[in-house]
């Protein structure tokens, strides 16, 4: 069965009619207030990150008491050489952290989580390892050089000479900059020793402190890690699912050594125990989706299986081509791509129903409804 396809029917939606840009985000705002007195939270899924940004300005604008969060997709395609941007991984992993505190906040408020159709249509990290791999830092506090050093590299952080962008830290003596994915600016950390005697946060174009800190969180930078448990836990799963022989592979030898390497992320199944979504990190929420959103969300999964085909194809065209030493054919040669499954990494039709059986879906449509006797969800 073609795994793109739902086995079980699927049940259409209800819809919201007549709510144009504008006057979506007022209804997405009103929605947010009503689930919120149910202790639940609206997960709107997008076209894409232009209608995010568009509902975003004007939720700001129209609604400022509504809290919201942008979870965007990976900026590159399925099964490519290339990484996602450090920005966005970094927003990704910040809007995560953000999910976690308020799954754990007792305070209900009205609450949106802005994401895209391919972003929901995406696994990601569990959400006991992100909070595992939190550090927290207070003044007067004691936190070794080393330790931190150790933390930051671990979790994807890049050292520089001066820090300008997220997920950046310099080391200068005693003196530690950082930026932390979710800050508005990087954070100077005054250490004596292993005690810390100052928290200071700092303009990243002057370099001037702009303000003082008793504590911060340090978050990962990215979706995986490279610890020795992680590396291990990597190693084993790629041997097992490709064989031995692909441990000369560039990328395996990258991870074995705890160095990045070009387009590790879409590995990254292999970094743990198991993978969650993003439903995973919300209790009881509800879900809405622009006009047009589910049929887009088909075309994505169709596009996964088509890329992991044209992937395979291609690894098997370059083995045979190896063993015959016959590598002529510019586009067979280089380095061997052992792509995962599709559903280790993204969500195929029938779980995705599963996921969003329990969370009140709803379409919002700019249009009026079809005839009179379609009922306006949005004028009732």
């Amino acid at each position: 069965m073609d795994a793109t396809q739902p086995k079980t029917p699927k049940k259409s939606l209800p819809v919201a009619y007549g709510l144009p840009e504008g006057q979506d985000a007022r209804y997405l705002a009103a929605r947010a207030l009503d689930l919120s007195r149910r202790k639940q939270i609206l997960i709107h899924v997008a076209l894409d990150e232009m209608r995010v940004s568009a509902l975003a300005e004007s939720l700001t604008f129209f609604a400022p008491d509504v809290e919201y969060v942008v979870f965007p997709a990976w900026d590159c395609l399925p099964y490519d050489r290339v990484s996602p941007h450090a920005d966005v991984v970094a927003q990704r992993v910040a809007a995560l952290s953000t999910l976690l505190e308020w799954k754990s906040d007792e305070l209900y408020k009205p609450r949106i989580v802005l994401t895209t159709v391919n972003a929901i249509s995406q696994r990601v990290m569990p959400p006991e390892t992100l909070v595992a791999s939190q550090l927290i830092a207070k003044k007067n506090g004691t936190l070794s050089q080393q330790t931190l050093q150790r933390f930051l590299a671990d979790n994807g952080y890049l050292r520089t000479d001066t820090v300008r962008e997220q997920g950046e830290f310099a080391i200068r003596g005693d003196i530690i900059d950082v930026f932390p994915p979710g800050y508005e600016m990087p954070v100077r950390l005054d250490l004596f020793g292993d005690e810390i005697e100052s928290i200071r946060s700092f303009d990243a174009g002057t370099q001037i402190t702009t303000g003082i800190l008793e504590r911060f969180e340090l978050r990962p930078v990215t979706e995986f890690f490279l610890d020795e448990e992680s590396v291990a836990r990597f190693r084993a799963a790629y041997r097992d699912r490709f064989g031995v022989g692909s441990s000369s592979n560039p990328l395996y030898q990258a991870v074995s050594e705890g160095r990045r390497h070009a387009g590790m992320e879409h590995w990254l199944p292999l970094f743990h125990t198991r993978m969650a979504t993003l439903f995973d990190y919300i209790n009881a929420p509800a879900v809405s989706f622009d006009g047009q959103a589910e049929q887009a969300r088909g075309e994505r999964i169709t596009q996964m299986v088509d890329f992991y085909k044209a992937r395979v194809t291609l690894d098997e065209s370059f083995h045979a081509r190896k063993q015959k030493k016959q590598q002529s054919d510019v586009s067979l040669t280089g380095v061997a791509y052992y792509p995962l499954p599709p559903e280790t990494l993204y969500i195929f039709e029938d779980e995705f129903q599963d996921l969003i059986a329990n969370a009140d879906p709803l379409i919002i449509q700019s249009f009026a409804a079809p005839d009179e006797t379609t009922e306006n969800i949005a004028k009732r």
